[in-house]
Formats: C-alpha cells, sequence, structure tokens
C-alpha cells in the first residue's frame, strides 16, 4: 500500500466552497463514538453520483464534502474512508476549516477490494471537511466510497470479513484464508529504527496455532511457531526478539490484524514467555537485567537477570522474607544469608512486596533492592504511602541467565501459572476449593513436599499457590512421572514422609492426575493458558 506522503511532497489543492451546496445521501459521516453527522456537498450532484469521484483532464477533483458540525478527534483517533478505486493516483484532503488544508495522504488503487484507509489525526484536531483529487493526466478510473468517519487508529492493518482496514504504514501484498503475506516499507523502518519497536500480530478469535516468519533484505529469516493449544490473543515481537529489523511478515494462520507501535525507553517490552528464552541479549537497555511484561497478562512483569549474584542481590531477601521456612516476616541482614540458597526463579504478588519494602526500607536498602522497588513504584505494583508502602496492581517474576536453557524453560513456566494465579480469581477460587476437598492424605504429602524445599506451610496461600504451579508446569502426560518422582522421594526419605507416601499410592493413585484436571480446567474457564502450556510462542531453531 501507498505510505502516507510527508509534508511539503504533494502540492495542496486549496478550494472554495461553491455557493451552491446539496446534501449528501449516500451515508452520514460516523464518529468513532457512534454519532451521525449529516453531509453537505459543494454544487449539486446526481444521487447516483454523489459517493463516487471520476477524474478526466477537466475534472480533477470531487466536491468538498464538509460536515454539518465539524468533529473534534479525541487521543488515538483517525480520520476513515471506506471505498474501492481504480484511480492510480488519487489524492485525499482533510480540511479544519474552509480552505485549510489539515493532511494530504495518497490513497492507493484497491484492486476491486473494500478497503478502508485511516489517516491519523492529532489530539483535538478539528475536521471540518474532505476532497479527493487527481493529477491533470489522470488514467480513467473511479473512486466509490461507502463510508467516512472517525475510529481508532491502527498502524498497520486489520482484516475484516468483507474489508481491509489500513493506514499505508504496512503493505499487505496478499491476505487469503489461512496464509497473509505483508512488507514494511523503507519509511516504516526508518521510523522504527529510531526508537524501541514493537510488531503485534493479532490472531483471529478462536485460532489454533501459527507459523510466523519474518525476513529482511539481507535474506536473513526468523521463524516462530505459536502454540495451538496456548494461542493467545495477542502476539507481541518487540527489538530484541528478531534478531535484525524485517522488512516482510509471513503468517500461516488466521489472522486479524497488525499493528506497530513504539515502547517506551523505560517500559516493560510485551513478550510471550517464549520469547524471553531466546532474546537477543545486546538490546538489553540495562547491562545486567531486561523487563518484560507478559503479553498475555500484561499485569504480570518478567524480571530477566544476567546472573544468578544479581538475581540474589534483588531477591534474595525478599524470597526469604516471604516464603523460606525460619526466615518468613523477617528481614535478615545479607550477612546472616550468606551461603543460604535462595530461589532460581522468583514470583511475588502486591501484597508480599508492599509488606517487604515497609519492613526493609526502615533498617535500609541495598542498591539492587533500591533499583526493584524504583521499578515496582514506576509500574504501579507498589505505591509509597504514609505508612511506607501499600499494594498496587500485578506481580512480579524473575529468571537467570545463569540456568541452563532446559532450566529456564521449566523455571520461567512454573513462575508463569504464579503468574496466573495472582492474575485470576476465579482461578484462585477454584485452587482453594481443590485444596479443601483433598483428602486428609493428599494434603499432607503436598505439605511434606513443600516443606522440604523449605517452603514456609504456616502460610495457607503459599502453600495453595505452589500446590497449583508444581502440577500446572508439566503437560497432563508428564503429571505420572513427577507423581512418582515425588513419592519416590518421600520414601527414600523414610518415616512419616514415607509413611505418606504409602498411603496416597494406596488410596489415592490418580491424586496428581485428577488435581491436575480440575486445575487446567478452572484456569481455561478463567481466562488462563492449558496446563504445561504458558509459553505460547518459540523460536523455531
Amino acid at each position: 500500500m501507498n505510505r502516507l506522503l510527508r509534508a511539503g511532497t504533494i502540492v495542496l489543492l486549496v478550494v472554495g466552497v461553491a455557493a451552491c451546496s446539496s446534501r449528501f445521501e449516500s451515508f452520514a459521516f460516523q464518529t468513532a463514538e457512534g454519532t451521525h453527522v449529516q453531509i453537505w456537498q459543494s454544487g449539486r450532484v446526481a444521487r447516483d453520483q454523489e459517493a463516487r469521484f471520476t477524474p478526466t483532464a477537466g475534472h480533477i477533483a470531487s466536491p468538498v464534502y464538509r460536515l454539518d458540525k465539524p468533529a473534534l478527534s479525541a487521543p488515538g483517533q483517525a480520520f476513515a474512508v471506506s471505498y474501492t478505486s481504480s484511480v492510480p493516483t488519487c489524492t485525499l484532503t482533510l480540511f479544519s476549516d474552509k480552505n485549510k488544508v489539515l493532511k494530504s495522504v495518497t490513497l492507493p488503487a484497491t484492486s476491486g477490494n473494500a478497503l478502508r484507509f485511516l489517516v491519523s489525526l492529532e489530539t483535538g484536531s478539528r475536521l471540518w471537511g474532505y476532497q479527493f483529487s487527481a493529477p491533470k493526466d489522470a488514467a480513467q478510473g473511479t473512486l466509490a466510497m461507502t463510508g467516512t468517519g472517525t475510529s481508532a487508529y491502527v498502524h498497520g492493518f486489520l482484516i475484516g470479513a468483507n474489508e481491509l482496514t489500513v493506514d499505508g504504514s504496512v503493505e499487505v501484498a496478499s491476505a487469503s484464508a489461512g496464509v497473509v503475506s505483508a512488507r514494511i516499507p523503507a519509511a516504516t523502518r526508518d521510523e522504527m529504527a529510531s526508537g524501541i519497536w514493537c510488531i503485534t500480530l493479532l490472531p483471529q478469535e478462536g485460532a489454533a496455532g501459527a507459523r510466523i516468519v519474518f525476513s529482511d533484505a539481507e535474506g536473513r529469516k526468523a521463524s516462530y511457531d505459536v502454540n495451538p493449544a496456548s494461542t493467545p490473543a495477542r502476539l507481541d515481537f518487540a527489538r530484541g526478539s528478531i534478531p535484525f529489523l524485517p522488512t516482510s511478515i509471513d503468517y500461516a494462520g488466521t489472522l486479524a490484524g497488525l499493528s506497530i507501535s513504539r515502547i517506551g525507553a523505560d517500559a516493560p517490552l510485551p513478550a510471550d514467555p517464549g520469547l524471553i528464552l531466546t532474546w537477543d541479549r545486546s538490546t538489553w537497555r540495562k547491562p545486567d537485567f531486561e523487563l518484560f511484561s507478559w503479553s498475555r497478562f500484561p499485569q504480570v512483569l518478567i524480571l530477566d537477570t544476567a546472573s544468578y549474584e544479581l538475581q540474589d542481590a534483588l531477591f534474595k531477601r525478599l524470597a526469604f522474607y516471604v516464603e523460606k521456612s525460619g526466615h518468613a516476616g523477617k528481614i535478615e541482614s545479607q550477612a546472616a544469608l550468606s551461603g543460604l540458597h535462595g530461589y532460581n526463579a522468583h514470583d511475588y504478588r502486591a501484597e508480599d512486596l508492599a509488606r517487604f519494602f515497609t519492613a526493609a526500607t526502615a533498617g535500609g536498602l541495598s542498591a539492587e533492592e533500591g533499583t526493584l522497588e524504583k521499578l515496582l513504584v514506576a509500574n504501579g505494583i507498589i505505591t509509597k504511602s504514609a505508612s511506607g508502602y501499600a499494594p498496587g496492581e500485578g506481580s512480579i517474576l524473575s529468571l537467570s541467565r545463569s540456568s541452563a536453557p532446559l532450566l529456564r524453560d521449566l523455571l520461567l513456566t512454573h513462575e508463569c501459572f504464579h503468574g496466573a494465579y495472582f492474575s485470576l480469581p476465579a482461578f484462585r477460587d477454584a485452587t482453594e476449593a481443590l485444596w479443601t476437598s483433598l483428602s486428609d492424605v493428599e494434603r499432607q504429602v503436598w505439605l511434606d513436599y513443600l516443606g522440604s524445599h523449605a517452603y514456609d506451610i504456616s502460610d495457607h496461600y503459599l502453600v495453595v499457590n505452589e500446590f497449583q504451579s508444581y502440577l500446572m508446569q508439566q503437560e497432563r502426560i508428564g503429571i505420572w512421572g513427577f507423581q512418582d518422582r515425588t513419592l519416590a522421594g518421600m520414601r527414600e526419605a523414610g518415616g512419616k514422609s514415607a509413611h505418606l507416601a504409602r498411603q496416597l499410592a494406596s488410596s489415592r493413585p490418580m491424586s496428581f492426575l485428577k488435581s491436575f484436571d480440575a486445575l487446567d480446567e478452572a484456569l481455561q474457564s478463567a481466562g488462563g493458558p492449558p496446563g504445561g502450556h504458558a509459553i505460547s510462542v518459540r523460536l523455531v531453531e
């Protein structure tokens, strides 16, 4: 598609509205808020021709279409025109008042297809009217309008049942059922190169999987598979998730749209957890960590750190304060925790973060803890209050590049199910109900397992949360192996643990599987991913 023309690259057609005007009857101008505004046109035009513009050597401009009442654009809005056109070069001019040009763009021909073209508007722009024009030597062709109005701006395209919506920033080469190919023009790539860009793909509702291939002019390709069991509503590919600035995108699947946006210098980078695992570290904005937000649950932040050492400096005292047996609720000194193992990965809800920073600030935070506090406050997860800190919205997860790739995969999957638990009240309620329904032996087995991992099993919320995450971190097919390993470890430990393992094996042999199935159904009903499938997008090696 032709891109938006830059200011000063065309000769503007300045017109006056003829003294004689007539009511435009084909359709009303429809605002994004749903208001219908009557349109008037300069001169008198036959009813069956008023929505058509056919340029000739002696007739290179359409009537001026003015609104009965000028429209003011709200933030993020655009002028929208729906049409079909065979005119090779057609200019759309928007007016803020009579003879006052607001913006001019070139409209692409549509090859017989219905197109909806968007022209971005600055907030508060006054839209008085619009007009179409063509060069004097324009070849014969016709533009037929089917509607105009204002709508939400999309910097990219949307694929509708009967119409393609574009703004000219991305060229749609083909869009058939199950396959979409698009090109990113040089002007758009120039804009992307100057900041932190993000390409967002919107699968059709109910889509199950896709293959996405990004390419560049040098012949490089990067392919990604979308999990058919866990296709999210949006797929974000920010700078660093793709190892180059792409020139083309091929999407094998059912796609609803694509947009390109810019991310603030300090804002979390939206990403699927699977992309974080293979993110290009050279693009990190900080030398030792990068901050992400989970695309499925944007209020869940994910901090990827360069090393276990840095992760410990950020989270170790917090981990012992919130979760560790014998330490929970106590602000320990760094020296007291020296030589003790924290965790290889972390997860914390807003309430516990607020408690920790309120308690720890009085004795002083380390430099790394101060960095974490600033990130949490800046993103609204905790807020400063007169008495310390109060919980805001969201949670934070963490992992480290010190972990081997397979371990990183498992750890991040485990932590993401904590993120889902923090984010979905219905899932928390269902998990609590399931825990309550377990037999005493089943609960005792879980308490024994979690206690052996140094969790504070007196914390009921923590226990129930870990119960679901340890089950959900693997697919259903892996549950039998997880139960076998758990019970084998308990038998090896001997004593009460061995007795509990034997009791569960004889009285509840399908305990873990039944719990997994109940949790899986509850999580998907609440809007979360299936068990074992927190990761939805993976780089194809």
